[in-house]
């Protein structure tokens, strides 16, 4: 016999329905799953809490608290990492605020902004340079569906997601040899077009034909999907696995390894943070920071090459010239004999720091003193006329 449905259940789903006309699908799933997860724990541990209203947050709130913290990722067997907790809690206190219209509206204040815990500042993930190139050297030996389209997103830094909607006509030529691949909105809810070469043209090339071998990929799409994007997903990260055990990487790795290797190398050949940014398609410098790895190799070459040519160093200025008197002084002269002055003796404290600063400094605010009484008293004696 089926279990009746859950009354709280049923309003949580109802305004995930109401999330689900501004939200991604994806996002919508991940609240689908919070909902079952509370709901779970609540038919194991109060199962007479059934309406809004009963909620109290202790023990129901702080009970899912620990409730997190003690589950278990299945196939791991982890504890939940803090990042994917804070993530449950945000999205049970939206629809916590969401259910203030329902005829039994939760109490105020069951979830606090300090029960979120803070995630996790996890080191960038890029293959170390031997480990990429036994990688690329593997898929463009097997030459298959899944190998070429893993290949392409690591010359192009693709999300996984992103690989599996790429259309069939991606690939745009921008007049002579210059290419570029269009990738469609993703996580981020932006497109973005990234410059390429000409291994990654084969590679399209390569893909459009392998797109027409049973089972035939949709018109819209370059890669096939019979089972849909996740399965297809799925499909590509257990070839890259496979992959990885043949190129001898002993380490577990995962596709999104792949973006911060391409952040990283892109970095390395002289990238500017703004152009990575577009290229990876993010909004904030921060983010793209978290892919890129700089090794103490990267500093120490970063060093040298400031060394080489020291940008940090002021120019030498013209001489002043302050020793010709002229023919006829008037308050604008003085004024600029006296700026003059402030300027070389600031010039010339910045450039010999073993000279004591402070009376330096005292002399110069005295100076700046000077000129403006000067030029007040100037100015008052031309009001006075």
């Amino acid at each position: 016999m089926r279990t009746p449905p859950h009354p709280l259940e049923v309003a949580l789903c109802a305004r995930v329905r109401l999330l689900a006309t501004t939200l991604r699908p994806s996002t919508v799933r991940q609240y689908q799953h919070t909902v079952r997860l509370f709901i779970t724990y609540l038919r194991t541990n109060f199962p007479d809490t059934r309406r809004p209203n009963q909620l109290r947050r202790d023990p129901h709130v702080l009970g899912w608290l620990e409730y997190l913290w003690m589950r278990r990722v299945n196939y791991s067997g982890k504890p939940l990492s803090a990042g994917s907790r804070a993530a449950h809690l945000i999205r049970l206190r939206k629809l916590f605020d969401l259910l203030a219209d329902h005829a039994f509206p939760p109490p105020p204040g069951l979830l606090l902004g300090e029960d979120i815990p803070h995630p996790d500042q996890v080191l960038p993930r890029p293959l170390t340079p031997e480990d990429d190139a036994r990688l690329q050297t593997e898929l463009l030996a097997r030459n298959d569906l899944l190998s070429t389209s893993l290949l392409l997103t690591r010359l192009t830094g693709m999300r996984i997601g992103e690989t599996a909607d790429l259309a069939a006509d991606c690939l745009r030529h921008l007049g002579g040899d210059q290419w570029a691949l269009h990738i469609p909105v993703g996580k981020l809810h932006n497109e973005r077009w990234t410059p390429v070469d000409e291994q990654v043209c084969a590679l399209v090339a390569r893909l459009r034909f392998l797109r027409t071998l049973p089972p035939a990929a949709p018109p819209q799409f370059l890669l096939p999907r019979p089972k849909g994007p996740q399965m297809l997903c799925q499909q590509l990260r257990a070839a890259l696995c496979e992959a990885a055990t043949q190129a001898g990487i002993t380490a577990h790795i995962v596709p999104h390894q792949m973006r911060h290797t391409f952040a990283t190398s892109m970095l390395r050949a002289g990238v500017s943070l703004p152009a990575l940014m577009k290229l990876l398609g993010h909004r904030t410098a921060n983010m793209t920071l978290r892919y890129v790895e700089i090794t103490q190799k990267d500093l120490q070459r970063e060093f040298q090459m400031a060394q080489r040519s020291p940008r940090h160093l002021i120019p030498v200025a013209a001489p002043l010239s302050l020793a010709a008197d002229p023919l006829t002084v008037d308050p604008a002269a003085v004024a600029e004999r006296l700026s003059a002055t402030i300027r070389v003796l600031d010039l010339y404290r910045k450039q010999n720091p073993t000279v004591a600063e402070k009376p330096l400094q005292l002399l110069l605010r005295r100076l700046v003193r000077i000129r403006s009484a000067f030029q007040k008293t100037v100015s008052n004696g031309k009001s006075e006329k």
